[in-house]
């Protein structure tokens, strides 16, 4: 299935209402397959048009990211990047030093959850977690 049709798939299978935006950025993420910057989403979508400015892009970033479809990091530089979360749900690890990101998948985090509910009667949202670090080249 093509990046926009499997993105109309999950957007009204989160119950979402399916808008030329939200369809237009959550495709720009899944075809891209990695992380990306906000302003590069924004450069990605420019369609003349479409006329989407970049508040609406924004908006739109912040919406698929409340309903689970894409992730959201803050980089230890300070800089927001987002990534589809449609396909496989995994996390980063990021270097503090040289700012790579590695992706670890979920599985790690398996243990987590029934561990904190027994310990702590806390049942965590683990949609996306980022842990920050220095990676094996860095701590060479």
């Amino acid at each position: 299935m093509a990046c926009e049709a499997r993105a109309a798939c999950v957007i009204r299978d989160v119950g979402m209402r399916l808008t030329t935006p939200r369809l237009k950025v959550l495709t720009t993420l899944m075809h891209t397959g990695g992380h990306v910057r906000a302003r590069d989403v924004v450069q990605q979508v420019d369609d003349p048009v479409l006329q989407m400015p970049p508040s609406t892009v924004y908006r739109t970033l912040s919406a698929l990211r409340d309903a689970r479809l894409i992730s959201e990091t803050l980089t230890a530089t300070g800089e927001t990047i987002y990534e589809a979360a449609v396909e496989s749900q995994h996390h980063h690890l990021e270097c503090r030093l040289c700012g790579s990101i590695i992706d670890v998948d979920h599985a790690y985090l398996d243990d987590l959850v029934p561990r904190l509910l027994r310990d702590y009667g806390f049942a965590p949202d683990l949609d996306h977690v980022s842990l920050k670090g220095t990676c094996a080249a860095c701590a060479d």
